[in-house]
């Protein structure tokens, strides 16, 4: 059967053998199979960096907003929403992750057993003014349910996040670039390929919007959060065992760090309302 775009119904052209690009709107999507685990190490402080800037939006939007985290991980939003004040409530689709999350931070927060697109609103019995999706939006199936339900659990005026790495930023085209070159390693490793929670979609601004307006939502602010930080040798630990290869994508990361803002953007955030 021919592959069509979720997004748009356009017709799609394959890119390698487990990801597509839809010829109409770009969206980019792969047949990996789907699942779960925690973050993937070296991160947490340019994630922290990116959260404490979502947060900031958060607070001038609303004061004293309730918070729904969409795939918790290793906790590192729901710490920075306690170092706020602020009410949030963290979920899991892993039994083995949300036991993690409930032994950290015991009885400070609740985390609940959530795996889309089932019904928040009834695994949770209440509405929140913002649901937030960290990097976990192009890890999930079944987008328009995702979104369904999203909507249902929504406050009046409720808000929903998308923070996700965009098809349109200089990494993912540099690694799509080297992938038709030959060296694989870089596009294989954006998409998660072999790791426990594969990416499934690629989105940009354009088409994320454009799924969304299918569902009376609108772009209501957005903007872009760093890829990089100034030192990336934790992160190049979990990639390399060559000691000469860290050393190297390390520097050539730092020097990487001062040209990024003159250059597209890696990852971007999206604040979606229901018109």
């Amino acid at each position: 059967m021919k592959k069509l775009c979720l997004i748009c119904s356009g017709s799609v052209k394959e890119i390698n053998s487990y990801s597509h690009k839809c010829k109409k709107c770009g969206f980019y999507f792969s047949t990996l199979s789907s699942g779960y685990g925690q973050d993937v190490k070296g991160l947490e402080h340019i994630r922290k960096q990116n959260f404490k800037k979502i947060l900031n939006i958060i607070m001038n939007l609303k004061k004293n907003p309730k918070i729904l985290e969409i795939g918790s991980g290793d906790g590192y939003f729901i710490e920075e929403c306690i170092n706020f004040d602020i009410s949030i409530f963290g979920s899991e689709a892993s039994l083995d992750s949300l036991k993690s999350l409930k032994k950290k931070f015991k009885n400070k927060v609740e985390i609940f057993n959530l795996s889309l697109p089932e019904s928040i609103i009834k695994k949770t019995k209440t509405r929140f003014d913002f649901i937030v999706f960290n990097d976990v939006f192009e890890h999930l199936t079944n987008l328009h349910k995702v979104i369904n339900t999203s909507q249902l659990a929504l406050k009046k005026d409720g808000i929903i996040i998308i923070n996700s790495p965009t098809s349109d930023g200089i990494i993912f085209n540099f690694s799509l670039f080297l992938m038709n070159l030959g060296f694989t390693k870089f596009y294989d490793r954006l998409w998660q390929k072999n790791m426990n929670s594969p990416h499934l979609s690629y989105f940009n601004k354009k088409n994320l919007n454009l799924l969304f307006s299918k569902h009376n939502f609108y772009e209501f602010i957005s903007g872009n959060l760093n890829s990089l930080d100034i030192n990336n040798s934790s992160r190049f630990n979990n990639l390399f065992d060559s000691v000469f290869k860290r050393i190297v994508f390390s520097i050539f990361c730092f020097l990487f760090f001062f040209f990024q803002k003159f250059l597209p953007k890696d990852i971007m955030f999206v604040f979606f309302k229901h018109k």
